[in-house]
């Protein structure tokens, strides 16, 4: 996967700058006008300086979208023991799946009140080493990233539950887990107390057995590792089920 430079928005910029033009015709005839009828032509000076914002702006925009940098090449792959980036003229870097510290994803909708959008992003975080964004820039983002968080939590899962097994506490974000139980902080609860873990709405819900609402809720997106998270937890409620 590769990232693309983005695509001019053609729609946008040619509404704007016809709307530039109409004015400015509009603005030179009563200019015209006046001055034969009145011998002045500044009166339609107003509707002159009300043509110039849109084709200003249109001018602005094409100068800052011809001379801005543009982004290095840049192409991300994964394989079944890893994820690799190479920068054009630059170096590569490739991490095993035991190097890579998190992989966390964040889709987020943004509304208007009449349309919508969602954004993607992305985010590898190495043991060491700079970071691995990615964003919508990259074709196929979406399925590059459900595809790499599949085999990099079907590689994470045995060595996360193996820490588990040794009594180790694993860190996911801002909640932890170890074999007793879930926790924030100093608040914590035993698994046999975990009704069960939800996500849905962008939340994910920790529930407790008896309450209505939710123990702890958090946010989905920038949740660190959370496939891996939601399999192991499943895996330790099951086990005090039991």
């Amino acid at each position: 996967m590769q990232n693309e430079p983005k695509r001019f928005p053609w729609g946008g910029v040619l509404s704007i700058g016809a709307l530039g033009v109409f004015l400015g015709w509009l603005a030179l005839s009563y200019a015209i006008e006046d001055q034969r009828e009145e011998g002045a032509w500044y009166y339609s000076l107003p509707l002159l300086v009300l043509a110039a914002i849109p084709l200003g702006f249109v001018g602005y925009f094409l100068f800052t979208w011809l001379f801005r940098p543009r982004p290095p090449q840049t192409w991300v792959a994964w394989h079944e023991h890893g994820a690799l980036r190479h920068i054009d003229r630059g170096d590569t870097q490739a991490y095993t799946w035991d190097e890579i510290a998190s992989v966390t994803r964040q889709d987020i909708q943004v509304t208007n009140g009449v349309t919508s959008a969602t954004t993607h992003r992305l985010t590898i975080r190495p043991e060491q080493g700079p970071e691995i964004v990615l964003g919508d820039e990259y074709s196929g983002m979406v399925p590059f990233a459900e595809g790499l968080g599949d085999a990099f939590s079907r590689a994470r899962v045995p060595r996360d539950a193996a820490r588990l097994e040794a009594g180790e506490r694993i860190g996911f974000g801002v909640v932890d887990i170890d074999i007793s139980g879930i926790g924030q902080g100093d608040r914590r609860i035993g698994w046999p107390e975990v009704e069960r873990i939800d996500v849905k709405q962008g939340r994910v819900e920790i529930r407790r057995r008896g309450d209505r609402k939710p123990w702890l809720t958090l946010p989905a997106p920038g949740f660190p590792n959370l496939t891996v998270f939601l399999t192991l937890t499943d895996a330790l409620r099951r086990q005090h089920e039991s």
